[in-house]
């Protein structure tokens, strides 16, 4: 499908224009959050602590008097770095493995589908817990740890594509011209293959904000005093009654970003295949 076609019936699609303008205003956020921010994320001023939200503090304070809308703003900065970065680490992972092994088949193709299928019989966040007991806490234990527990779906679907690719008219004919394994791989299965990971990537980056979130809701992400959403979720949950606002602002972040990554992979899908989203109406 050509790059123009592809882009028109993406954003003829009102779900992928509203889920790339929800993670394009979240990425400018990050970007610009030095700028955006109306007070440093960690200046504490105990004097306002769990004030409500209001003129002075758009979205109220923490117990320690910290702007929650600044903490928000510096905080998608921590969450999208880990969900981009982890998604690296799952693609570099999985796609390899799984292009390896529906290339050559054989003994290889049963150990990666032995491995993913040992990966999937794991609780994700279990998972995810076992790593980090081994790596430690942190940013970039974090990252490894999720990209660890998702590249299983990726090597599932690169297998799946080269499977069903391997023996195409074209990659007979490169063989029959001597073309190399490798080049075969990457400049004929791997680039028709990309239509389903793309989507899988995209509907993978909001299941990495929740998984990072629920890391960093036990105290295994960012570390204090760094701003992540879920350690201000976790934060929050000893005021829910008295303080709404410590959970709900940073719960709504989670929640539209996770939207917006959905969306942009329902979006996709419908470029993609056109056919689906006859289908759905």
């Amino acid at each position: 499908m050509k790059k123009h076609k592809l882009l028109f019936n993406f954003f003829k699609s009102t779900n992928a224009i509203i889920g790339t303008s929800i993670i394009i205003l979240f990425l400018l956020t990050a970007l610009l959050a030095p700028y955006l921010a109306p007070q440093p994320p960690n200046a504490q001023s105990l004097k306002n602590a769990l004030t409500p939200p209001g003129r002075e503090y758009l979205l109220g304070t923490d117990e320690f008097g910290r702007s929650i809308l600044s903490r928000i703003i510096f905080g998608a900065r921590v969450s999208l770095n880990i969900t981009l970065l982890a998604s690296i680490v799952a693609l570099g992972i999985g796609v390899p493995l799984g292009a390896l092994a529906g290339y050559y088949g054989g003994v290889l193709d049963f150990i990666v589908e032995g491995l993913v299928d040992i990966t999937w019989a794991f609780p994700v966040i279990l998972a995810a817990l076992a790593i980090m007991f081994i790596l430690g806490t942190g940013l970039h234990s974090i990252m490894i740890a999720i990209g660890v527990v998702y590249w299983a779906g990726y090597a599932r679907i690169t297998r799946g594509q080269f499977l069903a690719l391997r023996e195409e008219e074209y990659v007979q004919a490169a063989r029959a011209v001597g073309a190399s394994n490798l080049r075969i791989i990457w400049r004929h299965l791997l680039p028709n293959s990309l239509a389903p990971l793309l989507v899988q990537l995209s509907l993978g980056m909001g299941q990495v904000i929740l998984l990072e979130a629920s890391l960093s809701f036990l105290g295994l992400g960012a570390q204090p005093p760094t701003p992540s959403w879920g350690s201000m979720l976790s934060k929050g949950q000893a005021y829910l009654l008295n303080a709404s606002w410590l959970t709900l602002f940073p719960g709504l972040a989670i929640m539209l970003v996770v939207l917006g990554f959905n969306l942009i992979g329902d979006g996709l899908r419908d470029a993609l295949d056109p056919r689906l989203s006859h289908t759905r109406k």
